[in-house]
């Protein structure tokens, strides 16, 4: 079965997940004019399109053709400037370094075992003094039985923070919510969210 965002992709009217994050929006005051943004695992771009639209460059991924093709959607009718791929977290071709990556919700569907490079690859890829937003579903809830054969990578609690001991922890947050979809499947989760800046090479 897939994932229930795959369906709701396919509706051009309504963000998959809403509006873009509060942390998201609290770094912007923080970032240089014209910054360069990587999205990682973006969906319907909630965040690239905020981004893009306050006139950041904004690239942005997703291994799902849905949520591309609907950002392409989005960035067209509101003519907005977002590169966007269809790849997967392990294939795209990094070209320059970034003063902001998103990496929201993500992590989860990665295996354990490809985490850390993830992470590392990512960090390698910042600017100094530039951060990272990181989202992601820990073990304090069950999986959910519709999304067991995706989330094979589940973080333990608090495990991210220990990613970023070399980086400036500027806010970390744990916490717990349940959502409902329009399918009428609903989820509790367990979240743990960090925002990380570089301050060495």
């Amino acid at each position: 079965m897939k994932p229930f965002w795959e369906s709701e992709y396919l509706d051009r009217e309504k963000s998959t997940f809403g509006k873009p994050s509060k942390e998201v929006e609290d770094i912007v005051p923080h970032l240089k004019k014209g910054a360069r943004i990587l999205d990682v695992g973006c969906g319907d771009g909630r965040h690239s399109l905020y981004l893009a639209n306050i006139g950041f460059q904004v690239d942005a991924f997703d291994i799902s053709e849905n949520a591309i093709t609907k950002l392409d959607y989005l960035k067209g009718i509101n003519s907005l400037n977002v590169n966007t791929f269809v790849c997967d977290i392990l294939d795209f071709d990094f070209k320059y370094k970034y003063d902001l990556i998103i990496v929201h919700g993500v992590l989860q569907f990665v295996e354990k075992t490809k985490q850390s490079s993830i992470i590392e690859l990512l960090k390698k890829w910042t600017n100094n003094n530039g951060y990272h937003i990181i989202a992601l579903f820990t073990d304090e809830e069950p999986i959910p039985p519709d999304l067991k054969d995706v989330m094979i990578g589940v973080f333990k609690e608090g495990e991210i923070k220990e990613h970023y001991r070399d980086w400036q922890t500027l806010m970390f947050d744990s916490y717990k919510f349940h959502d409902e979809h329009e399918n009428g499947i609903k989820h509790c989760h367990a979240v743990n969210k960090i925002v990380a800046q570089k301050t060495v090479d």
